[in-house]
This record gives C-alpha cells, structure tokens and sequence, in this order.
C-alpha cells in the first residue's frame, strides 16, 4: 500500500535536491571555517581577525553555518516543517542586519549576499509548505 503523503513530484523532488544541495554547501562552509578560515572569510570580504576576535569569528561563524544546514537536512529528513524555520530566521536575520549595518554603522551595502540570504529564505518557506508531511 502507497502512503501518498509520502509520494513525491517531480517539483518536490528537485526542490528537495536544490534544498539538500544548499545545506551541505553551508556545512562545507562552516567545516572550511575550521578547516581554512582566512580564506573563508576572505570570500565574504573580511580579515582573519587576531587572538580572541579569530576564535569568536571562527567558532561563531563555523556554527552559523553548519546549524543551518544541520537544520535543513532534519527538515528534509523528518518532513517536519519546523526544522525549516530556524535556517529561515537566521538568513532573515542576517539580511536586515546587513542592512541595518549600511544604514547606521557606515558599512558597504551587501547587495549580492542580501538577495542571497533573501531567495533562499523564500526557497525555505516554500519548502516548508510544499515538503513537509501532512500532520494535522
């Protein structure tokens, strides 16, 4: 017998490619934070820091990304839509943040990361409607 909350469509299914793709790209990402982070964090336009500032930007940064992805791959594990929305905030998050920063604190104004971090906060929202299993 076919439980049909579970048969997918092909939408479905490349939807759940594209979101498993991104997750493990932010797991990477999180990993070359330990593993290279001078060049890691020279891709999104910052310094190594020095002393305790390279272990916040290290630790903080290395688990930002791998927590995302962590919570995406639970989503499209346990079909539960919850899993989708802490990945969803902290992208949210980050976005205004870097909005905030160019409007108050004289930073550059981050348009490819923010469109980034905003498509696939929608791309996440969509998941979670469109994936997650029908517990009602």
């Amino acid at each position: 017998m076919t439980d049909t909350n579970t048969t997918k469509t092909l939408p479905q299914k490349a939807l759940m490619i594209i979101v498993a793709l991104l997750a493990v790209n932010f797991i990477v990402t999180g990993l070359r934070y330990i593993i290279d982070p001078a060049t890691v964090a020279a891709e999104f336009g910052m310094p190594l820091l020095d002393g305790l500032g390279r272990s916040s930007q290290i630790g903080d940064l290395s688990a930002f990304f791998m927590s995302m992805g962590i919570f995406m791959l639970l989503a499209l594990k346990t079909g539960e839509r919850l899993w989708f929305y802490p990945t969803t905030i902290l992208l949210s998050l980050t976005a205004l943040s870097r909005v905030l920063a160019w409007a108050f604190q004289d930073a550059a104004l981050a348009t490819t990361m923010i469109v980034a971090e905003v498509v696939i906060s929608g791309l996440l929202l969509l998941a979670a409607n469109k994936l997650s299993s029908a517990k009602e």
